[in-house]
């Protein structure tokens, strides 16, 4: 779980890069538009995927306490 997060946290950090390059190079509308379509794409796979995964995880801990008032709201 820990390697496909990180495998997000990396793509994003390529896909933000690419995404400020071609700002720099003053690209055109539809340029930007695709890399941020690209951005957001990963960026909700990503946050469904660590959002599964880390709630299976939370559920599991023994928590001295209400899991809501400990943790807030998570689902």
């Amino acid at each position: 779980m820990i390697a496909n997060l990180v495998r997000d946290h990396n793509m994003l950090e390529h896909l933000l890069g690419g995404f400020a390059a071609a700002i720099d190079a003053r690209a055109d509308d539809d340029t930007l538009h695709r890399h941020l379509d690209g951005i957001g794409a990963v960026m909700e796979t990503h946050f469904g995927y660590e959002e599964r995964q880390l709630l299976a995880v939370l559920d599991t801990l023994a928590l001295g306490g209400d899991p809501k008032a400990l943790l807030g709201e998570l689902a």
